[in-house]
């Protein structure tokens, strides 16, 4: 359990680096889709890397192809919608927002996947949504489209875990981590590859420092090497056992947001982010 709670840590700070190093990207007028484009290439090479050799064809033929195809194109969105929204966003408060993901999974589970929420399901989404409107209130510093996209992307980012959740062929056989992984990289690359025409600005990559572009290379890195991380930690460990560190994610992402931008939210948004953070928790007493 220590070796997968440690994992689970070293996964969250990568992907809290990931989102610092979407918003690091965006000052020096690097666009969102070009990010986008290197998160999800670099992904998927790496992945490629890594478990060709151990699975070989396999990788490429998930027992459900329509649902892996699905999850990689709201993956690819929700890196959209954050890395543009931290255009407009301190990295603590949009971290706090999408924190929302686990209560609007639960919302889409009962939907979809026929999973009745607990009383204690709908307190916690009440509480999570009474967190927003503290973090995004009047006089914060949360515009309201910044907040907008982070909510959207939260919303992807939690009908994706919904498919992740059914992502079972016939007979409860559950998919490959190696394809899904292998899927959420490719389609993600595939994508942002044929849209180049639409998303390309001539000369967004002159002038650029080589920090900028050893940050630009390194974005698949740090995406998947979180998500391998986080899956090694739940074959370690039961989720009941390492899913409450998943806390820890709001306090490094204050932590790198004021290491690397100088921004520290109010003793207001803390609150906030403390009712998000604790929000779904409570869907544990249903139990």
């Amino acid at each position: 359990h220590r070796s997968a709670v440690l994992l689970m840590l070293a996964g969250l700070a990568l992907l809290i680096c990931l989102d610092a190093s979407g918003k690091y990207l965006g000052a020096p007028g690097v666009p969102v889709a070009a990010s986008t484009w290197s998160r999800y290439f670099g992904h998927f090479l790496l992945v490629l890397a890594v478990f060709t050799g151990r699975d070989g064809m396999r990788l490429f033929r998930p027992r459900r192809p329509w649902v892996q195809w699905a999850r990689g194109t709201l993956m690819v969105t929700v890196t959209l919608l954050y890395f543009a929204a931290l255009l407009y966003v301190p990295l603590a408060e949009a971290t706090a927002i999408f924190f929302l993901t686990p209560i609007l999974t639960t919302v889409l589970s009962s939907w979809f996947l026929h999973e009745r929420p607990g009383r204690w399901t709908i307190v916690a989404i009440a509480l999570g949504f009474l967190g927003v409107l503290i973090v995004v209130r009047p006089g914060s510093d949360v515009p309201l489209i910044g907040a907008v996209l982070v909510l959207a992307a939260a919303c992807c980012n939690g009908a994706y875990q919904t498919l992740t959740r059914s992502a079972t062929a016939s007979g409860g056989v559950p998919e490959r981590s190696s394809t899904q992984l292998m899927y959420s990289g490719m389609v993600g690359a595939l994508v942002m590859s044929v849209a180049v025409p639409l998303w390309w600005t001539p000369g967004w990559y002159v002038g650029k420092s080589l920090v900028v572009w050893v940050v630009f290379a390194l974005t698949g890195v740090l995406g998947a090497l979180g998500h391998l991380l986080l899956i090694r930690a739940y074959r370690l460990a039961p989720a009941t056992v390492i899913a409450p560190w998943m806390y820890m994610q709001l306090l490094l992402s204050v932590g790198i947001g004021w290491l690397v931008f100088d921004a520290v939210p109010d003793a207001v948004t803390l609150v906030g982010m403390l009712v998000i953070g604790l929000s779904p928790q409570l869907t544990r007493l249903n139990r």
